[in-house]
């Protein structure tokens, strides 16, 4: 028989038992619906947990210590004032070491971090707005591009003076003209979506759009800032310190400690400190696994810091730096646990978000496995109706393959009709299931992002920036549940197939049925 004569008989036998092979091709769909479903859920956890590791760090970084500087997990390292002095055999993180980390492969770009670790008050506006507390970071700002910086606007500085400040430096800065409990403008937080939560100076809070959240009082990119470092009330670390120089510490990746604990005045001034004028370039994003200035705080160039620190401190200028923490920036994510154990052999301490990454994939791929199971359940229920189906249509059609052995039909047309009509039903079922699938989890996301609109329907089928979705169906899964569906009806009828072939011409054509 031709191919065509095969399909045709095929869709003949399907629509004679119309209300047999709907029931069966319904439970396909009900297990390709369960197995697509319970997949994307597993998906939508991943890409839940990826979205998360994003918000808390750029997973491409290492950040790395010096040998015996105590650090926590997530990404948060602890500051080491340098109060230990470096001994001949201990491994320094200075310079040269950073320029070996640039040697090693899949690394493009090394930074160490100094904080200046002294008082810190801060005024702008001829002193009308001021702070009492500062941060005060410094990276080499050739590697501001490579290391993930992100600047919200401006421009990196090029000059001496020029800084990089962070997404909400101004709003630490108080008015000195108005009542207290109205000096001071809070800090905007992100809510998602669009939405920010801004609260007022008596604890009341409410979501309102980004662009209408609650301005400071200047714009520091319009604004010289002063920055008094030093004073009467220096930090204990502005004197201390052999072999790290003096009143510098390794940033603190999200660490408030910057050795501002001196006592403050209404004005900010810090009595005999050192004034210095700087103007900021860029508005840099918050991303608090790159220190606090990226938050509250300033940004600069490691030789500015330095020449601060020299003007505040000339004893610190004459020893060598010794950072006590530095950056690695790796080229891709899969080179990380590499690079990060080659650095560990060199004899440095080391963090990462590498094996928590890995932790959560882990986590990810066994919720998938455990939910694709429960879904395989109800597709192995719909083979057990494929069989039953195949087996009943064997049964009726005993005769009709009979008279087609007579007639010198080939063993392997029947056959074939049998697994085309099993494999028929399987890709029907798998194919209106994928459809029902994308239905559902597409009225999932929605519910999740609260509304119906154009920009919601997108949302809930491509994601985006902060754009939660519960259930995630990637195009490969379709392929694969129609796919799927119909090797489950070609396993499912290939027994009741051979049986057809099996049977005797004469005894069938002797059936009555």
């Amino acid at each position: 028989m031709r191919f065509d004569d095969i399909l045709r008989l095929c869709a003949q036998n399907m629509f004679r038992r119309k209300s047999r092979t709907i029931l069966t091709v319904l439970g396909v769909i009900v297990g390709c619906c369960s197995i697509v479903l319970m997949i994307s859920l597993g998906a939508g956890i991943s890409e839940q947990n990826k979205a998360m590791l994003k918000q808390m760090g750029d997973l491409n970084v290492i950040t790395v210590y010096r040998p015996g500087t105590e650090y926590g997990g997530m990404g948060y390292g602890a500051t080491q004032s340098g109060t230990s002095g470096d001994t001949e055999n201990e491994v320094k993180l200075d310079d040269d070491t950073l320029a070996s980390f640039k040697q090693l492969p899949g690394v493009v770009g090394a930074t160490g971090q100094l904080t200046l670790d002294y008082r810190i008050t801060m005024a702008a506006s001829n002193g009308r707005f001021y702070t009492d507390y500062g941060v005060i970071e410094s990276i080499d700002m050739a590697e501001l591009k490579s290391m993930g910086y992100e600047l919200k606007e401006g421009e990196a500085p090029v000059r001496d003076g020029e800084v990089l400040v962070g997404q909400y430096f101004a709003y630490q800065f108080m008015d000195k003209f108005r009542p207290e409990g109205n000096n001071m403008r809070q800090q905007p937080y992100d809510a998602g979506n669009g939405q920010v939560s801004q609260c007022d100076m008596q604890g009341n809070c409410e979501f309102v759009p980004a662009d209408e959240a609650v301005k400071p009082f200047f714009d520091p990119m319009k604004t010289e800032i002063t920055v008094t470092v030093g004073g009467n009330d220096s930090a204990a670390g502005g004197t201390s310190g052999s072999g790290m120089m003096s009143g510098a510490s390794g940033s603190g990746s999200g660490s408030s400690d910057g050795g501002n604990d001196g006592t403050t005045n209404g004005t900010g001034a810090s009595g005999t400190g050192n004034m210095f004028k700087l103007k900021a370039t860029g508005v840099l994003k918050e991303d608090y696994n790159k220190g606090q200035a990226t938050s509250n705080g300033i940004l600069m160039d490691v030789n500015q810091a330095k020449a601060m620190i020299a003007k505040v401190d000339k004893s610190a200028a004459m020893k060598r730096t010794s950072y006590s923490q530095a950056l690695v920036k790796v080229n891709d994510i899969s080179q990380v646990a590499d690079v990060e154990q080659q650095i560990r052999d060199m004899g440095f301490s080391t963090n990462s978000y590498e094996q928590m990454r890995k932790d959560l994939e882990q986590q990810s791929r066994f919720i998938q496995l455990m939910l694709g199971g429960i879904g395989a359940v109800s597709l192995l229920v719909a083979a057990i109706g494929i069989t039953n189906t195949m087996v009943m249509s064997v049964t009726e059609r005993t005769r009709e393959i009979g008279i087609m052995k007579a007639l010198g039909c080939y063993v392997r047309d029947i056959r074939m009709m049998f697994l085309g009509e099993a494999g028929a039903i399987g890709f029907l079922g798998g194919s209106i299931g994928c459809i029902f699938s994308g239905i559902i989890s597409l009225g999932i996301n929605l519910l999740i992002l609260g509304g119906f609109s154009w920009e919601h329907v997108k949302q809930a089928i491509v994601g985006g920036d902060g754009v939660i979705r519960l259930s995630v169906i990637p195009p490969w899964l379709f392929v694969f549940a129609i796919l799927f569906s119909m090797a489950i009806g070609l396993i499912s009828g290939f027994g009741p197939s051979n049986k057809a072939v099996s049977i005797p011409a004469l005894d069938a054509i002797k059936n009555e049925q």
